[in-house]
């Protein structure tokens, strides 16, 4: 692995970690990346710190101990943006009161991320109620102008489910004016209503990518308004690709271990 030339590690590495993994594949390649090799993981620390993936709830933890200076292992640089990943949410393993946690601290101690701009919360397959139940956005990060939130469902799920959600009128509770600094709201696979409410919080918004209603009546001269493609095209096609990039980065380990342990 060591006779790789760095530039050939950080490609690998900065092309892998910008893919939409699964939390599965992002939790095994964040912790693999350690005992590699010193170079990769000096890399992929320094990446880590500059674009932030969250993949489960005990991670977010661990987070907050990187931001105090906590961490023997990762020292924080300046992130610009902060994605938070759950897959199958359940009551037993909330993913809501992590990210709850991680915004009001970010909240309290802006001055820990100055440079960070965007936050991404991504759920696959998991109930809305686990997020909205208990964010309501109240204390947001002042520094973030861009807001993603994307709930995604596996093509296998029943469509007469995501039917219901879609059309679930039911209120988030969220305050006008909340995430007044947001400009970029992109809000994917939530029902009409809650897209109408996260508009509301975020007051300045300028552009909006979503999938559901019609807004264009809504949306002033000034306003940049995104109309999302169908997502279904190619997820197959990304899957199997993603595959073959995580068997390849799972076989470069394998042989840094193995140069490590001769």
């Amino acid at each position: 692995m060591s006779s790789l030339p760095v530039e050939l590690l950080e490609l690998i590495l900065h092309d892998f970690w910008a893919q939409p993994l699964s939390t599965r594949d992002r939790a095994t390649f964040m912790k693999s990346s350690l005992a590699v090799s010193k170079a990769w993981a000096s890399i992929y620390m320094r990446m880590f710190c500059e674009d932030v993936h969250i993949p489960s709830g005990g991670f977010a933890l661990k987070f907050l101990e990187i931001l105090r200076n906590e961490s023997p292992l990762y020292h924080y640089h300046t992130q610009g943006s902060v994605l938070l990943n759950r897959r199958f949410a359940t009551p037993e393993h909330p993913m809501g009161l992590a990210i709850f946690t991680v915004l009001r601290a970010l909240y309290f101690t802006p001055y820990f991320l100055p440079n960070l701009r965007r936050i991404s919360i991504l759920y696959n397959n998991s109930p809305m109620s686990d997020l909205f139940a208990r964010n309501k956005f109240m204390g947001f990060p002042p520094q973030v102008t861009t807001l993603e939130i994307y709930f995604a469902y596996d093509p296998s799920t029943d469509p007469q489910v995501i039917k219901a959600i879609t059309e679930d009128e039911q209120v988030i509770g969220l305050v006008p004016g909340t995430m007044a600094n947001v400009r970029c709201l992109h809000a994917v696979g939530l029902p009409h209503a809650m897209v109408e409410e996260l508009l509301l919080a975020c007051s300045h918004w300028e552009e909006l990518e979503t999938e559901v209603g019609d807004f264009e009546a809504a949306v002033p001269p000034n306003v940049r308004l995104l109309a999302l493609r169908q997502r279904s095209i190619s997820r197959k096609q990304k899957y199997v690709a993603y595959s073959i990039l995580l068997c390849s980065f799972m076989l470069l380990a394998s042989f840094g271990l193995i140069a490590l342990a001769l």
